[in-house]
């Protein structure tokens, strides 16, 4: 593998309670480490072979960004949403662009070609915890869970008896009880707008309830169609544009809508492809084929000038 005895260096302005930046700049981070890699985070830029640049404040990115653009460090973007203006400076002159859809990949095509996805891991402190073992969709506690920058688009849907996990929410977000306390519903609704912004998203919300053994009543975006498909979950409980929450919800309560679902086994499933270990594997894999392509084409280059 072309990225052993490399240095890599995050270059993030996030920290670890932002989703993004737990997922996809510490935690892989910390298995990397874990392996036996030199990685660091905001620090060491100048020794660093490569440089993993993760979406954040656009000020603090771009004097580190541009700083090393000519040098012979390889540089990688990473996005999982989608951010326009300054940052497509980024994409465009990125050695790699990481992006966290199939939907924003193909976006940033037009900029980039060198570009690849990678979904984010399962977003739980602990992969062992115990499944939920009781549920009751009869007479179901309901909930959403996210940022508050989301919270409109739930909040528009206007349905009754929902309850939020967020900052100053009906239960107040926190990285070390959430999964917890999303554990103590029993249908979480994960609603997503149709508009670049919401299909440029990843899974990793429907992933984290389904992981935690919680039904999902999700939008039918592709990630959360496809993860779906993956596991089996049943197509029913897959929100389609114009539909009536309030009314998908009383056909479920009254078994109209029958639940009929393997946790256990679709947590494996997830495990398999979604644990920190895979994500982690597939993140070695994408960047260190990138790196040894470059290197091949700069050694190319430098014999052509021979």
């Amino acid at each position: 593998m072309f990225l052993e005895n490399k240095k890599i260096a995050f270059i993030t302005a996030g920290h670890e309670n932002i989703g993004s930046t737990r997922q996809r700049v510490y935690r892989i981070s910390k298995e990397l480490i874990k392996r036996g890699y030199s990685v660091s985070i905001n620090e060491n830029l100048k020794q660093a072979d490569i440089l993993i640049f993760q979406k954040s404040d656009y000020k603090f990115l771009k004097k580190n960004f541009f700083k090393y653009l000519f040098s012979n460090k390889f540089i990688v973007f990473d996005v999982d949403d989608m951010y326009v203006g300054n940052y497509l400076k980024l994409v465009k002159y990125s050695d790699l662009v990481i992006a966290g859809s199939k939907y924003l990949a193909d976006f940033y095509k037009q900029y980039n070609q060198n570009i690849s996805v990678l979904d984010d891991a399962l977003d739980v402190t602990d992969e062992n915890i115990e499944l939920k073992k009781n549920f009751n969709l009869k007479n179901p506690k309901i909930g959403w869970f996210g940022t508050t920058k989301n919270l409109p688009i739930v909040e528009n849907l206007h349905i009754n008896n929902l309850k939020t996990i967020t900052r100053d929410g009906d239960i107040e977000w926190n990285r070390e009880t959430v999964d917890y306390d999303i554990q103590k519903f029993d249908l979480m609704c994960i609603p997503q707008e149709k508009t670049p912004v919401g299909l440029s998203k990843g899974n990793c919300r429907m992933l984290k309830a389904l992981y935690l053994g919680v039904a999902v009543l999700a939008s039918d975006i592709p990630p959360y169609i496809e993860l779906a498909e993956l596991i089996n979950y049943p197509k029913e409980f897959i929100v389609k544009d114009g539909e009536d929450w309030n009314k998908k919800i009383e056909k479920i309560k009254s078994d109209e809508i029958k639940f009929e679902f393997d946790f256990v086994q679709a947590r494996k499933k997830l495990f398999d492809i979604y644990s920190i270990c895979s994500r982690t594997d597939f993140w070695l894999k994408i960047v260190d084929e990138s790196y040894k392509e470059k290197n091949i084409s700069q050694h190319i280059k430098k014999l052509l000038h021979l």
